[in-house]
């Protein structure tokens, strides 16, 4: 993928309508490439539709220590016979690193139902005190998640999740 192809869809129009609820993740309950994980530690937002063609995917493990926990941020481009392909991995892990993405731009390498193993890495602004074992942090890195992807939060007036625009 090359950079006008990525910058494509990062100005595609996508909207996240409502911050998600995070349930257990079980092995096998997602598509490809995200059907191995799962475990007692993680929990997933479940595919959530963006547009008609993109998807976003986001998961959080827990841990006793914040250096245990990690978040997960993934946006995908649905592409023909239900395959999907990583337009985005976003990555907050505080035992390492600050707040990061992946994105495959500038590679040959086939990402069609594939993590973004060797592609370009960049780093994110945000705090690096964030604890993504706590929904208002949670809700803090889909936030970040978002301005780096070009989606549109379009979140209920009614609803507490406003409040989020408050908090920074």
């Amino acid at each position: 993928m090359n950079p006008r192809e990525l910058a494509v869809h990062k100005a595609a129009s996508k909207v996240l309508t409502a911050m998600p609820d995070f349930l257990p993740l079980k092995k096998g309950k997602l598509p490809k490439p995200f059907h191995k994980m799962g475990g007692l530690r993680c929990q997933s937002s479940g595919m959530i539709k963006l547009s008609d063609d993109h998807s976003a995917l986001f998961i959080w493990r827990n841990g006793e220590t914040l250096a245990d926990a990690s978040f997960f941020g993934y946006l995908t481009c649905n592409l023909a016979q239900g395959a999907l392909c990583i337009i985005l991995e976003f990555h907050w892990h505080p035992s390492h690193k600050g707040i990061h993405c992946k994105i495959p731009c500038r590679t040959d390498l086939d990402y069609t139902d594939r993590f973004l193993v060797r592609a370009p890495e960049l780093a994110l602004a945000g705090s690096t005190s964030l604890d993504p074992r706590l929904d208002l942090d949670r809700q803090k890195l889909i936030v970040l998640f978002c301005k780096a992807c070009g989606v549109t939060l379009d979140l209920d007036a009614d609803k507490s999740q406003l409040n989020l625009w408050n908090s920074w």
